[in-house]
């Protein structure tokens, strides 16, 4: 932190008592040599903003004769000041157009001025490599700096060097003198940990060996991911403060449609992809549309998302991977959070309990629904419903020592969503109401030796409840899904030696669903049907009650190898995983005929390899191409609506990149991307279809594209940061190897994203985000006839997903002002999404007879205000 620099303030200058009073002041004088105080050295314990006003005689050459202090900020400013201003040089003042001496007041601003970190810390520890035993006596060396000698426990230390590649160096009389080479980044701490050989006795001290030594780093992150500190994520408009809203502007994710809160990636289903709170899966990432996160913003640390490529860990997904890290419980004090805005209210303490055990707790609840239910004017509900949801989340750690720890932590989250639209005919009444709440419970012990090697095992259990229930067109429709599920992770991370990482890994998953369901088979509509929105489902309906289980234990490993030195890493990896897929009737349900149950079972062998090369400082070239498996949703394991019979669908995905470094605050990536996809469940296109086949595993899916993205001030959560991210793809389904390809339903050729955020000082923030996005595909409709046995016209329908919504653009602003009183911080904040109030097309609507289009819009403008307050 850098302290200092006055700020000069001119008031008007008058004339010196000596001028004759009747004469005029004609040119004031003017600053023409500033010289800026040292912020007082007393002070810089305590920094504070001061001001200090002066008096000061000028000469009639402008010269400063005299200073006096006419209000004080203590002796220590004042003298500050007076040494400075005594050093000023001003163009003189003129009276009647003559140079003249006269007295001014000056007001001498001190500020504390926030630098972005320039140097970098290094330190670490030297161990004997074949006991651990800290090494004393060691030096240590960096060039250009002097040698450091490490203490009694073997540690040393560097601090601000220059940011950039060392070389490093290690000697001391029994040892073998090492060297090696690390690379600091500015504001960052490197530690290492250093394992050296002793000499053999009977080697001479005076030998010339040199040992290169390279400290093996923990496993390299995935060949694709974007992480966002959560400080940061939380300036960004459109976010709201909900640090998890960043997801929706990370390259590779399309724009979801308003109000359902999906997450698509790399052209993937919503389905395809996982969401992980630590190591326990949550079956959504974002309420009910889409406007909150299901967890609280202050509990989260950071946001990850791999949208493909990623390694062993991870399965039982085609899509892409969302990893949430939330923070540790407070153990220095007490600190509580209250929010409150237009959407939601919250609430979050954490803090020790004892020296050893310390908590966190949120809670938040939406109260938007309930502002809106006040207007008498619902028309917003033909397409876009307000959600009424809450969500809670509690952990308490207790400390086992340096590094380890164990975490008792439960969550819950609660969504509903209503849509009604009454007629006097029935056939044109419909109403919507969906529901879903989970649980989860988990228990996480954690190590971390500091030495490159930690220890995670993190078992949960957990319940989910989705329901449905709706009239379209005079057609009910009812389904329910109980699913109580169990998992557990557990992970060895360790740097084997030198050129050799290994992460050795399990993850189990349990899933029990009781569902019902009555209805029609279109109702609601799948992947590919042909959607048109407010048209009538059929009217045979059906109706199934069943139960279905899905297990799978996967132990997987990753080696992290470099072979020919730090800057290149292959890192091969397989997960093998069995599958247990149970329905509890092959066949429908019928009068006196006994239920036939069904057991699959598929062992999954899931090989994944990846690649890393640092080319230079500035570039870094990446690769991976991983197998990948997805079990079928327990929803169609039914016998009426499904298939009993599925069993798990397969991908795989391969993706190239490189990154480049082109300044210290600004970089570039950009991702290549192909995944192919086989055995996915579609509807059986017989019309009449076998008993228990409703839906059969023949469909095919490929996606491929390409991703940008420049990201500028991301060293400093002060200042400016921001990036754009642009993603051109395609995605494209089919239903049989015989079928042509068509688009995807989420398929979007373009994405655009460009946000900022500034930090004006003050505790003042700036932000704006644009967002532009090709409409998803709808199928046409090219014609209708008049049903006489519905009374009612039915579409004719041109090829699948042939058309598009047209394409989506918004630009949103935000900023907030924090104040800072002592230990509590009150921040307020507005935010403004789609200021130009454009409409953006959500739909494709019809009129009754289907020969007028129109479109229904979003949201014309969502503004909102609110306020935090921390203590």
């Amino acid at each position: 932190m850098l302290l200092g620099a006055g700020k000069p303030v001119q008031a008007q200058g008058r004339p010196d008592a000596a001028a004759a009073p009747a004469r005029k002041l004609t040119k004031p004088p003017r600053l023409v040599q500033f010289v800026e105080a040292e912020y007082p050295e007393a002070e810089k314990g305590n920094p504070r903003e001061a001001s200090v006003v002066l008096e000061i005689a000028i000469s009639a050459t402008g010269a400063v004769e005299e200073a006096q202090v006419k209000t004080s900020s203590g002796p220590h400013f004042d003298a500050a000041a007076l040494e400075a201003v005594r050093r000023f040089q001003f163009e003189p003042a003129e009276i009647d157009d003559a140079p003249a001496p006269v007295r001014i007041t000056y007001e001498y601003r001190f500020t504390v001025k926030v630098e972005a970190p320039t140097t970098a810390e290094y330190g670490g520890r030297v161990v004997e490599k074949l006991t651990g035993s800290p090494l004393a006596g060691v030096h240590v060396a960096v060039a250009g700096s002097e040698p450091v000698v490490t203490d009694a426990e073997g540690r040393f230390s560097f601090s601000e060097l220059p940011p950039g590649t060392h070389q490093v160096r290690l000697w001391g009389s029994d040892l073998i003198e090492v060297q090696t080479e690390e690379q600091l980044e500015a504001g960052k701490q490197l530690d290492v940990r250093y394992e050296l050989e002793l000499r053999p006795e009977d080697e001479s001290v005076e030998s010339d060996d040199l040992e290169i030594v390279i400290v093996a780093p923990k496993l390299t992150k995935q060949a694709v991911s974007t992480e966002v500190a959560a400080d940061k994520a939380r300036r960004v408009p459109g976010t709201q403060g909900d640090v998890l809203k960043i997801v929706e502007n990370m390259p590779g994710v399309s724009r979801a449609s308003a109000g359902s809160g999906a997450v698509v990636v790399w052209g993937a289903a919503p389905e395809d992809t996982r969401t992980y709170v630590g190591s326990v899966r949550v079956p959504m990432l974002y309420h009910f549309g889409g406007l909150r996160a299901v967890v609280h913003p202050d509990t989260v640390g950071s946001v990850e998302l791999l949208p493909g490529g990623y390694g062993a860990a991870y399965g039982r997904g085609l899509g892409g991977i969302v990893l949430v890290d939330t923070r540790a419980p407070a153990s220095d004090a007490f600190h509580s959070n209250l929010r409150l805005d237009v959407l939601d209210a919250s609430a979050r303490v954490t803090g020790p309990i004892t020296d050893e055990f310390s908590f966190d707790a949120a809670a938040r609840r939406g109260h938007l629904a309930d502002v809106v239910g006040l207007y008498d004017d619902d028309s917003y509900q033909s397409y876009f419903t307000i959600p009424e949801y809450y969500d809670g989340a509690a952990r308490v750690r207790y400390r086992l020592g340096d590094g380890e720890h164990m975490e008792l932590g439960g969550m819950l989250s609660s969504d509903r969503q209503e849509r009604e639209a009454p007629s006097a005919d029935p056939s044109e009444r419909e109403s919507d109401t969906r529901e879903l709440r989970f649980e989860r419970v988990s228990f996480r012990y954690e190590r971390d030796d500091n030495a490159g090697t930690t220890v995670m095992v993190e078992p949960w259990v957990g319940r989910d409840r989705s329901a449905r229930i709706g009239e379209f067109g005079g057609v009910q429709v009812e389904s329910e899904n109980k699913s109580y599920l169990v998992g557990t992770r557990a992970e060895y991370r360790s740097s084997v030696s030198d050129e050799v990482g290994l992460l050795l890994g399990f993850d189990f998953e349990f899933m029990r669903t009781d569902s019902r369901r009555d209805g029609t088979q279109t109702q609601p509509p799948r992947e590919g049907d042909p959607y048109i929105f407010g048209r009538p489902p059929g009217d045979q309906t059906n109706t199934d009650d069943w139960l279905s289980q899905v297990w799978s234990a996967a132990p997987y490993v990753e080696l992290d190898l470099a072979p020919f030195g730090p800057e290149f890493h292959i890192i091969p990896g397989v997960r093998v995983e069995p599958y247990v897929l149970a329905a509890e009737r092959r066949r429908p349900s019928a009068p006196g005929q006994a239920d036939l149950g069904v057991y699959t079972f598929d062992i999954a062998v899931q090989p994944r390899l990846a690649a890393r090369w640092i080319a230079s400082s500035q570039m870094t070239l990446t690769g991976a191409v991983g197998g990948y498996r997805q079990p079928p949703s327990p929803e169609d394991l039914s016998s009426v609506f499904g298939n009993p019979l599925l069993t798990t669908s397969r991908g795989t995905q391969y993706t190239a990149g490189a990154s480049y470094q082109l300044w210290s605050n600004l970089s570039f990536a950009t991702t290549a991307f192909y995944s192919r996809s086989r055995e996915l469940s579609v509807r059986n296109p017989d019309p009449t279809p076998g008993v228990a086949e409703s839906l059969v595993q023949s469909g095919e899916g490929r996606s491929m594209g390409t991703q940008f993205m420049l990201t500028a001030g991301q060293q400093s959560d002060q200042g400016f940061f921001g990036w754009i991210a642009y993603t051109l793809s395609r995605s494209e389904r089919r239903s049989s190897l015989e079928a042509e390809w068509r688009l995807f339903d989420y398929d979007q050729t373009h994405v655009f994203t460009a946000l900022a955020a500034y930090s004006l000082g003050g505790g003042w923030d700036v932000g704006t985000r644009l967002r532009a996005a090709t409409g998803y595909p709808r199928t046409p409709v090219v014609d209708a006839y008049y049903n006489t046995f519905h009374n009612r016209y039915e579409p004719i329908l041109g090829d699948l997903n042939s058309t598009r919504i047209p394409a989506f653009f918004q630009l949103d602003v935000r900023g907030s002002k924090l104040f800072e009183f002592d230990s509590t911080k009150l921040e307020i904040y507005a935010e403004v999404q789609n200021v130009t109030y454009r409409e953006n097309p959500e739909e494709i609507a019809y009129s009754e007879d289907y020969s007028e289009k129109s479109y229904i819009s979003g949201l014309r403008i969502l503004p909102v205000v609110g306020a935090s307050l921390e203590f």
